[in-house]
């Protein structure tokens, strides 16, 4: 138990009781015996009890997923690496109540000959066993994953860190910076990467310091130059002492302030995306708008930061593709509606907005089927009136019209509050809302490093592997 605190639940449970009491009563009865006697090898018992205890809450998962009011679920399929060995974690994620409640389904160790459709096909396959094949889904990928296949059964969504930790290192990339003469900033990074990973640096100046952990799928070299750059003073003071000025000497501080000023709000974007408590995917399309903002501000500046700056917007506009879905989102938030686009592109997200509750809308009236009545004829203008109200027009305007939030609000709290009156808009955002921006999790790595284990020391067959995740992940 104090390897693992899930066991306490286990040392709670009626089976558990049960067993302890027939022990002693068997002890009272008959005297002192070996319980490993009675019980036997406990790894083999456990694995004989691992199909129903599975099955128990494979139940449990379907019915959670199953009783979705809002027609839609999101679902990260994402690789997380350990070393060189990597692997895919599906996990599931829905609104219940006011909270975004998530599942993991399966977890498949990556093999270099698996092709983006055999990918897909998994987790098709998986899926199946969970949720019906009519429930709309989002899928959020990173960039190993093929995602047109994905798009044949749902809107497939790029993770958003994979997306802007690959526009940084398409801009950072050492080829490409020697390709256009920017030694100065090659130096800088191998300068800087050096001084991060000194171990004396680490552990003498940083090591008092709080340090966040970095999100998924961002950059350690960039890491590294702000690091450097946050906490210049300490290191300037800590090679003074050590009498070894010359690598100080070597650092471009001007570079350095420019480029930690364009790189620490792209790593705070990534940090806002990759949270794990709040909904994520309607800060996706305002974080776009803010980088384009922010790089051309600095593009005008002279020098290398110009050259800089005009790569990463090149880089942004290719690598960080902002959706459908992103767009209706950023709508459903109170705080931003429309605020962070400009006027010409307000009519198109509106539209995107209507198209979906069209969409949500159909796929509850296919539930229950009624036979068409024949309708009498009406004026034209009537029958624009009905149709923009059939695709939720009226309701999306009623909503825009409203006054902005000045305050963050708790999303899922405000939908819920207002569901009679936005019917269709708070299912739409109760689907969305719940899908993450951002497909890695932190969790996931320690999920990640067990299965390889259990893979490299052959412990369990692939299939028990899988189910004792499930377990591990689901149970609590």
């Amino acid at each position: 138990m104090c390897a693992d605190l899930g066991a306490l639940s286990v040392v709670n449970g009626k089976d558990f009781l049960k067993l302890a009491q027939t022990l002693v009563d068997t002890g009272a009865r008959y005297g002192s015996f070996s319980v490993n006697e009675i019980l036997g090898n406990m790894n083999t018992l456990a694995l004989k009890h691992l199909p129903r205890m599975y099955n128990q809450v494979k139940v449990k998962v379907t019915c959670a997923l199953g009783s979705n009011i809002c027609l839609g679920i999101g679902v990260t399929c994402h690789s997380q690496s350990v070393g060189s060995d990597s692997c895919y974690i599906l996990i599931a994620y829905q609104a219940e109540g006011n909270q975004i409640k998530r599942y993991v389904l399966g977890i498949k160790d990556v093999d270099s000959r698996d092709s983006g459709e055999f990918i897909h096909q998994w987790v098709q396959n998986v899926l199946s066993e969970f949720v019906m094949s009519e429930i709309r889904t989002v899928y959020v990928t990173d960039c190993k994953v093929n995602s047109s296949a994905f798009s044949k059964v749902g809107t497939c969504l790029r993770c958003s860190a994979c997306s802007l930790n690959s526009v940084v290192q398409s801009v950072l990339n050492k080829r490409t910076l020697q390709a256009r003469n920017m030694h100065d900033v090659i130096e800088l990074l191998n300068v800087t990467e050096e001084l991060a990973g000194s171990a004396g640096i680490a552990r003498e100046t940083f090591g008092s310091l709080e340090e966040s952990s970095p999100p998924p799928c961002w950059n350690s070299v960039t890491d590294s130059l702000l690091l450097v750059h946050e906490r210049y003073e300490q290191i300037c003071e800590f090679y003074s002492r050590a009498k070894k000025l010359n690598i100080i000497q070597n650092l471009n501080k001007h570079l350095l302030s420019n480029l930690a000023a364009i790189l620490a709000p792209v790593k705070q974007a990534v940090i806002e995306l990759s949270n794990e408590r709040r909904p994520t995917l309607q800060l996706v399309l305002p974080t776009y708008v803010k980088l384009e903002k922010l790089f051309t501000s600095k593009a005008n500046d002279a020098g290398v930061i110009s050259k800089l700056c005009h790569l990463f917007l090149e880089a942004l506009k290719e690598n960080f593709k902002v959706e459908s879905a992103h767009k209706v989102a950023m709508i459903l938030d109170p705080q931003q509606k429309l605020r962070p686009v400009p006027p010409y592109q307000h009519e198109e997200i509106i539209s995107k907005v209507c198209e979906l509750i069209h969409e949500v809308r159909d796929g509850a009236e296919e539930t229950e089927f009624e036979a068409p009545t024949k309708k009498p004829r009406q004026s034209t203008e009537t029958t624009k009136v009905q149709e923009d109200d059939r695709l939720g027009k009226n309701e999306v305007y009623d909503y825009l019209q409203e006054p902005l939030f000045q305050v963050t609000p708790d999303l899922f709290q405000y939908w819920s509050s207002v569901s009679q009156k936005h019917t269709h808009l708070s299912k739409l955002a109760f689907w969305l809302l719940a899908v993450p921006a951002v497909g890695a999790r932190s969790e996931c790595v320690n999920m990640c490093e067990q299965t390889l284990l259990i893979k490299r020391r052959r412990l369990l067959s692939p299939e028990d592997m899988n189910k004792i995740m499930f377990l591990k992940s689901n149970m609590l």
